[in-house]
């Protein structure tokens, strides 16, 4: 390695240090941050149209310019639902059973709809903080779409754009 290349690789080294310095700090500094998961799971409203039909997965696509579309089906309506997700900072799909700690949380402090809602104080966010201090505005509350088999949530510092098109007709 030339000592140019050494010298731009150093002062890198240089600007990631205090850049993470100052992420340590602001962290540190921030409560709400630091206490996400001590109330345990809480729920909050996320009005989208439908938010109280039967919703079944069909496609997750994520895109190179951190875009992501989720398509769902509201069968009862024949409605295709379109979310769009700009600058997104995580996202999961996991099988209804692996949200066997929501599930329980909402049996107890009821969540505000059946299918889209947002959340916050679960596993998640204890297991990937970064996640959410990069990626979700105050108060750190993700976006989950739920259905009877599939959920997908998103941590995104935006609500989706959401489009909802009649299903076409054969």
């Amino acid at each position: 390695m030339g000592s140019l290349h050494l010298r731009a690789f150093c002062s890198n080294i240089h600007h990631l240090r205090s850049k993470f310095g100052l992420l340590t700090e602001t962290m540190t500094n921030d409560t709400q941050f630091h206490d996400l998961t001590s109330n345990g799971v809480e729920f909050a409203p996320w009005i989208t149209g439908v938010e109280n039909d039967h919703l079944e997965l069909v496609s997750v696509a994520f895109s190179n310019d951190s875009v992501l579309t989720a398509i769902f089906g509201a069968t009862a309506k024949q409605q295709h639902i379109i979310f769009t997700f700009d600058q997104i900072g995580a996202f999961r799909v996991l099988d209804e059973g692996g949200l066997l700690e929501l599930w329980s949380a909402s049996s107890e402090r009821k969540r505000p709809a059946l299918s889209t809602f947002r959340v916050r104080g679960h596993m998640w966010q204890k297991e990937s903080p970064l996640s959410w201090f990069f990626g979700a505005e105050k108060p750190y509350f993700s976006y989950m779409i739920a259905t009877d088999w599939d959920c997908l949530e998103v941590v995104s510092l935006e609500p989706p754009h959401i489009e909802i098109q009649p299903c076409a007709s054969t």
